[in-house]
């Protein structure tokens, strides 16, 4: 009985040791942790489009390589053509924020000329001038730092290079190391544990390959009628609103935010044309798109969806808002498995 308490306190502070060594690599590799991020993403992503190609008699390299040839060919065109496009964008924003922060205060003022007229108390009149005057500098600092964060992407150039060919040997060796994750599972708990691990992979994958493909579709459609409004800065709303149409309930609303206040700065017209715009594209969205698209969601009530994102973006901002949701079901995953291992009645 002692020699097997002495192989389990043995056991416990080798986990312990292996636990602590792990976290400490990570600490040192703290530099390249955005790589390897988006290599988990980028294998993520390609490993069933390597399985085609691979099903198909051809080798897990030459498979890699061919669908790494296919995302180079793409990944190019998009650059050759597309950046052209964001770089004037980018230059054309950093032009325009001065002429927007101008009409801003056109617009402002008219609007205090206006409940001058209305005869409004001093008091009241005091605190209208400071909430215009405080969504006039958020307006223009949240302008300001679009064109920031945009050209800050430039210095995570070595991390984006590095991912893809981390990525190579993640997916050229995945059964692998699958192999050797699922050996060190007890095999007792070996079943409970891969189910756990299956229903966790749903919810990744419903969010990563799910929601992001449905937020390019919303993103390029957006672009398109922005386009076709004629409305400045189209392909940055469009990239805007792809991005912010990951967060579920409120995305849609906070994309529309930039179009409809530079819609703004043009006509009242513009302003219910860009609004259409918006309403038939998340109308497209959510009944024909989604549904085609995304098979199961994440399984949330939507009261405490919207909990967790007011909690996400408090504490984040935009990253919390976007990673609220797929975080918040991994956790009730894990929560229920405790609870059920805790309380077998629950089952």
């Amino acid at each position: 009985m002692a020699r097997w308490d002495w192989k389990k306190n043995y056991r416990i502070m080798l986990a312990l040791v292996l636990v602590t060594a792990i976290l400490y690599f990570f600490y040192l590799i703290r530099g390249i942790f955005l790589s390897l991020l988006l290599a988990i993403v980028l294998a993520y992503l390609l490993h069933p489009l390597v399985r085609t190609v691979e099903n198909r008699g051809t080798s897990r390299t030459m498979s890699i390589l061919i669908v790494y040839a296919a995302m180079f060919i793409v990944v190019a065109g998009l650059l050759l053509f597309g950046m052209p496009h964001i770089i004037g964008q980018l230059n054309m924003m950093a032009d325009v924020v001065p002429e927007y922060a101008a009409q801003i205060q056109k617009f402002t003022d008219s609007i205090q000329v206006e409940y001058d007229r209305a005869g409004i108390p001093d008091a009241l009149r005091k605190i209208i001038d400071q909430r215009i005057t405080w969504l006039e500098q958020l307006l223009v600092k949240q302008a300001e730092r679009v064109v920031q964060i945009m050209l800050g992407l430039a210095g995570y150039i070595f991390n984006i290079i590095l991912a893809p060919i981390i990525a190579y040997y993640l997916l050229k060796d995945v059964e692998i190391y699958t192999e050797r994750v699922v050996k060190l599972i007890p095999v007792q708990k070996r079943a409970e544990i891969l189910q756990l691990g299956t229903e966790i992979s749903r919810i990744i994958d419903s969010f990563v390959r799910g929601y992001l493909l449905v937020s390019v579709i919303t993103g390029i459609m957006t672009g398109l009628a922005m386009a076709a409004l004629g409305m400045e800065l189209a392909l940055m709303l469009g990239i805007f609103a792809g991005i912010t149409n990951l967060i579920p309930y409120f995305g849609p609303f906070i994309g529309a935010v930039p179009a409809i206040t530079l819609a703004m700065l043009v006509s009242k017209w513009m302003v219910i044309k860009v609004m259409l715009a918006f309403i038939i594209i998340q109308q497209l969205e959510a009944s024909v798109i989604s549904p085609k698209i995304l098979g199961s969601r994440v399984g949330l009530h939507p009261l405490f969806v919207i909990l967790v994102l007011l909690a996400g973006g408090q504490l984040y901002g935009l990253t919390g808002l976007i990673l609220a949701v797929p975080v918040a079901a991994i956790l009730r995953v894990l929560l229920t498995f405790a609870y059920c291992k805790l309380v077998p009645e629950f089952k």
